[in-house]
């Protein structure tokens, strides 16, 4: 693996480590980054699939392992320092499990809005498991039956309104051609690997971030993070929802490089 193919470096100071989500790309960070590139070395990393790199060869047996050697290599090569964490989304899915992995070394762990549905089983959240099995069970049919621009059905399910449609019509085509992608995404997030004593002994300041108009799935997964993680803390963004990087980047930066706790580490 070419790492160096996987990531877009920019900026030098403490490294943060930026991990895009599904249906996304390292321009997910790009407000953001220009303001922290001046004071951080920002490494944000390209999932495989993404941002014009090759599809993971594990589609029959999905492994999140897969994003984890890439975070893995990028750390090796591009740092020597402890990394700040951060991810989104799947991105944050990616980040929460190579924290708990705990093969790099991580100071600090911001999450916004991870899709971590597996939490919603480990913590047995029933109301939550129903609305998300109910939205999978319809997206994966109409997936299969090849339903044009499926690929909104998520963005508006986590969005918690109709977003997809606000797209520019060549987002929305992009977005079409990672539907196998997306729903190995699913396969990783909704399988747990990881226990409620997994996620009590994560001894590591972690930040947790979501949107006051986000969907109630991805909110009670922040709700269960917070409740279990020992070393955490929570921020609403007032009027963002699941793409709140974007939209509300001023107030994600000012979450992301909070010192709270940093000091309290």
């Amino acid at each position: 693996m070419d790492i160096g193919q996987h990531v877009v470096q920019q900026g030098s100071g403490e490294p943060i480590v930026l991990v895009h989500g599904s249906y996304a790309t390292t321009s997910t960070w790009k407000k953001m980054v220009e303001r922290l590139s001046q004071t951080h070395h920002c490494i944000a990393i390209k999932l495989p699939g993404h941002g014009g790199m090759p599809d993971p060869t594990d589609f029959a047996s999905p492994s999140i392992e897969t994003e984890l050697a890439v975070i893995e290599a990028a750390v090796r090569q591009f740092t020597d320092q402890p990394i700040h964490l951060v991810g989104h989304s799947y991105g944050g899915v990616v980040a929460l499990a190579q924290a708990l992995k705990g093969s790099v070394p991580v100071s600090r762990l911001t999450l916004f809005e991870p899709v971590a549905t597996w939490v919603l089983d480990v913590v047995e959240d029933e109301a939550m498991q129903a609305e998300l099995a109910a939205f999978l069970g319809r997206y994966r049919r109409d997936a299969a039956a090849g339903q044009p621009h499926v690929c909104g059905q998520v963005i508006d399910f986590w969005g918690g309104g109709d977003h997809f449609a606000a797209l520019p019509a060549h987002i929305q085509d992009a977005m079409g051609t990672m539907v196998a992608n997306n729903l190995r995404h699913w396969d990783i997030c909704t399988v747990p690997r990881h226990s409620r004593a997994d996620l009590a002994a994560l001894n590591i300041p972690t930040h947790l971030i979501c949107g006051t108009r986000s969907n109630a799935v991805a909110r009670a997964i922040v709700d269960h993070l917070h409740a279990e993680l020992p070393h955490s803390q929570r921020t609403d963004i007032e009027g963002a929802s699941h793409a709140l990087v974007t939209s509300h980047p001023e107030a994600c930066l000012a979450a992301l490089l909070d010192e709270r706790l940093l000091r309290a580490a």
